[in-house]
C-alpha cells in the first residue's frame, strides 16, 4: 500500500506543479496582452488630444491675428 503512496506522490507532485506553473503563465500571458492593447489605446488617445492642441493652437493665432489688426484698423 506504501508503495501505491510513493508513486502517487512522485507523479502528482510534478504534474500538479507543471499545471499550476501553465496556468500562471497563461493568467500572466494575458494580463501581458491586455495591457499591450490598452497601451495602444491610450497611445492613440494622446495622438487624439495632440490633434486637438494643435489645432487650438493655429485658431488662438487666427484670433490673436484678428484682434490685432482689428487693433491698428480702430
Amino acid at each position: 500500500m506504501s508503495e501505491v503512496w510513493i508513486v502517487a506522490i512522485v507523479i502528482g507532485i510534478p504534474v500538479v506543479s507543471g499545471t499550476i506553473t501553465r496556468i500562471a503563465k497563461l493568467h500572466y500571458r494575458s494580463m501581458e496582452q491586455q495591457q499591450a492593447a490598452n497601451r495602444d489605446t491610450e497611445v492613440e488617445a494622446l495622438s487624439d488630444i495632440q490633434a486637438g492642441l494643435r489645432d487650438l493652437k493655429k485658431r488662438v493665432e487666427n484670433l490673436e491675428t484678428i484682434l490685432l489688426d482689428l487693433d491698428r484698423r480702430g
